[in-house]
């Protein structure tokens, strides 16, 4: 049995700056020959991808990439999804955190304490698919966020017995009416990227020619307005985060107000996600104590689907019903647009300076 200084000395934060460095690494072999075998030199990963379910994963595993060369079982990862899986150089590195909040959180949590891992200068992109607004893109758009939003902290009154006066029955916390700002704060309601990185990532891709398709440019045409109803694009635009899969144009404007709320009128709302916001709390926390760089965060999303209905269909006939072909169209350009990035950073010189 492990006592508990022992696992104190494998969970502590290390980094190679930490004056007791050596001394929390000579902690770590018993603990690491029971629970992980890889005993080899710190990696330092150039850029890390930080996929949410397998269908995302398989677009960089599968690629030519390489990423099956090194398989790192790290401790406190998902038990679906228990490796990092890096490149022969250990420039580019992968892990798969599992759906929602919670998975997403503690899977970035524990990977940014692995003593084997210096993420101090690494860049990370996270690249996702999600449900998108037709107000601001399409079937597989690909969007580049400056904010994520958690739409899960708000009162919930149910649609059927909200106010008459009350456009939504969501209301953020402390506050009386859906347009105020709230007056309880959690800490987590809304985070802000770096802007000039995320344009530069978008500046790569802008000569990417995003795949289409015949099922999805026909089920398009059901919206009668752009860019609904036009070829995916690459778009800057916000995600907001919730647990709760929601769909409907109701809820939809709810998002977009609470997105413009919280952004102080400069955020919209496109992309409808369910780990974003777990990802970068856990990397606010990490960076705090000197384990990442914040302003080295890249947050991509592809459209699978669209956040509601198109005219003459209800929530519900769309959510369950609908074949919009979007899916593969998203996995697709969420890897052909964004493999410019991690190019860009695999082969950088200078990748230890400055994020722009």
């Amino acid at each position: 049995m492990l006592d508990s200084w022992e696992i104190r000395k494998y969970l502590i934060a290390f980094k190679p700056s930490n004056p007791h460095y050596k001394l929390y690494r000579r902690g770590v072999p018993k603990i690491q020959t029971l629970l992980n075998p890889y005993d080899g030199p710190i990696i330092k990963p150039r850029i890390f991808i930080i996929s949410l379910f397998t269908p995302e994963a398989g677009i960089w595993l599968e690629s030519d990439l390489g990423l099956y060369a090194q398989n790192i079982t790290v401790p406190g990862l998902s038990p679906l999804f228990p490796q990092v899986h890096c490149d022969e150089d250990r420039y580019v590195c992968q892990v798969t955190t599992g759906e929602g909040e919670i998975n997403a959180a503690t899977t970035i949590h524990a990977l940014t304490l692995y003593p084997f891992f210096d993420l101090t200068l690494t860049y990370f992109l996270i690249a996702g698919i999600a449900g998108v607004s037709p107000h601001h893109g399409t079937l597989g758009s690909v969007t580049y966020a400056r904010y994520a939003v958690q739409f899960g902290l708000e009162y919930e009154i149910d649609s059927r017995e909200k106010p008459a006066d009350f456009f939504t029955g969501y209301v953020p916390l402390g506050a009386k009416f859906p347009t105020e700002y709230p007056q309880h704060e959690y800490g987590t309601e809304v985070f802000e990227l770096n802007v000039a990185l995320r344009d530069h990532a978008a500046s790569l891709a802008s000569g990417v020619k995003l795949t289409d398709s015949a099922k999805a440019e026909a089920f398009r045409t059901k919206f009668l307005y752009a860019p609904a109803n036009q070829p995916p694009g690459i778009i800057k635009c916000e995600t907001a985060t919730s647990d709760t899969y929601w769909h409907g144009e109701l809820i939809a404007k709810a998002v977009e107000e609470y997105t413009k709320l919280l952004t102080n009128g400069t955020g919209n709302y496109c992309m409808a996600a369910q780990e974003d916001s777990a990802v970068l709390e856990v990397m606010v926390r990490s960076a705090a104590r000197g384990a990442v760089d914040f302003s080295r965060i890249i947050l991509t999303r592809s459209a699978a689907n669209f956040d509601r209905p198109p005219p003459g269909y209800t929530a519900a006939q769309d959510l369950f019903n609908a074949t919009s072909g979007g899916f593969p169209l998203s996995l697709a350009n969420l890897y052909k647009v964004n493999r410019p990035f991690v190019d860009d950073v695999k082969n950088l010189s200078q990748w230890r300076k400055a994020s722009p």
